[in-house]
């Protein structure tokens, strides 16, 4: 729900310290490009800037100011934003926060590392394992699971209705593991800083080679939000793929790790403590492809489009290739601008990522973020063409080994 107030900013104050910007539970700390912020969102003081970016102290109105600046301005692919705060206090626990230190924390926060080399060039191993779990997707499944998503009045994170969305997901898994009488299958939750929903993670395969992630988001905005599109077709595109494979009895040489995001309207907060923990943890991580919007169709064009901003060049090629051999459908290639989803939380973090969506950015789905972002505006086949492209990505980059 937006918040509509006169628009206003505080002055960067002239303070050689910035000790005193310490976050409360009520306050944030965001890096945003530039474009994004003019006008200034209400409730917000600049701490630094750069020529295309911004570091940002704000409150929760700030917050949905951003989020309705990132919808407006879609079209012109300037992006989203990362809510830092996270990092940000971890820093000031260990040294003062000069306006020097500042400008530092920003600079890092946006050395986004999008030009990676994968060791090994990718190429096409799988045709017959690939094909046999094409043949295995379905589509009606897909469709159950999206319907049970929308009934949920929202799945804000800061919400019951969230929460709820989160575990339902989570037993999704469980009772699919159980189902095929698959025991190398283990589900967590990862908390989500203020947040009350949590993410999932699930694992497939007791493999502690570095492994392969999909993924999508589980949240909506607060207010009657299905979230048909946004995300409940990335969630339930994501959750077909992990019930193919488990169905499958398929083994691989990699781990698979299915992720559903939480908080990442809020400015990717979700994916942030994701990847924290698996930094933290070392857990080694090959490829991730990201599913944020899989089922508008403009004017039902076939056409499956890739982020090539912000991405990993080789492993989106990747995808382009993977399209053309197993989806057999047009493949193009769009830009989205900074932070405009998850995978750009792998991407800060060093990590080889990828964002296929549904159609060219600012000709996507003109309903999301409102109560009119319902099924009825979606394409079933268009969905399953992304569930095809995540089976094949999981397959070939997993390696099966039965």
């Amino acid at each position: 729900m937006f918040i509509k107030r006169q628009l206003f900013s505080f002055s960067l104050l002239a303070l050689a310290s910035l000790s005193a910007y310490a976050t409360p539970q009520d306050q944030h700390i965001v890096v945003a490009p530039s474009c994004l912020v003019k006008p200034m969102p209400i409730h917000t003081q600049t701490l630094s800037s750069t020529e295309k970016f911004v570091l940002l102290k704000t409150d929760d109105a700030g917050i949905n100011a951003l989020i309705e600046a990132k919808q407006n301005k879609r079209a012109s692919a300037c992006g989203g934003f990362m809510d830092v705060t996270e990092e940000w206090n971890q820093l000031s626990a260990k040294k003062s926060m000069t306006s020097q230190t500042a400008k530092q924390f920003l600079i890092e926060q946006t050395k986004i590392k999008t030009s990676l080399t994968v060791k090994t060039p990718y190429q096409i191993r799988y045709e017959a394992q690939v094909n046999q779990l094409l043949a295995q997707i379905n589509p009606q499944a897909m469709w159950g699971n999206l319907t049970t998503l929308t009934n949920f009045n929202d799945r804000y994170a800061n919400s019951d209705n969230g929460v709820e969305a989160a575990n339902w997901l989570k037993t999704q898994i469980e009772n699919l593991a159980k189902q095929y009488n698959r025991d190398d299958v283990t589900v967590t939750y990862v908390k989500t800083g203020r947040y009350k929903q949590p993410s999932i993670v699930a694992k497939i395969g007791n493999q502690t080679e570095a492994g392969v992630v999909i993924g999508g988001h589980i949240d909506t905005l607060s207010g009657r939000k299905p979230g048909a599109d946004d995300d409940g077709s990335g969630s339930v595109t994501t959750l077909e793929v992990a019930r193919t494979l488990l169905a499958s009895g398929m083994q691989f040489k990699k781990p698979i790790y299915v992720i559903f995001y939480a908080a990442e309207e809020e400015g990717l907060v979700g994916s942030g403590y994701v990847v924290s923990e698996f930094k933290s943890k070392n857990i080694p991580v090959d490829a991730v492809i990201h599913f944020d919007m899989t089922g508008y169709a403009y004017k039902n064009q076939p056409t499956m489009w890739l982020i090539n901003d912000y991405t990993n060049k080789d492993l989106t090629n990747y995808l382009q290739t993977l399209i053309t051999t197993y989806v057999k459908k047009p493949v193009k290639f769009t830009r989205c601008g900074y932070a405009c989803s998850d995978h750009a939380s792998w991407t800060k973090q060093g990590y080889v990522s990828a964002f296929p969506f549904e159609s060219e950015f600012g000709y996507d789905n003109p309903d999301i973020h409102t109560s009119r972002d319902t099924m009825d505006k979606l394409s079933l086949e268009h969905m399953t063409d992304y569930v095809k492209l995540g089976v094949a990505f999981v397959t070939e980059l997993a390696e099966p080994v039965s």
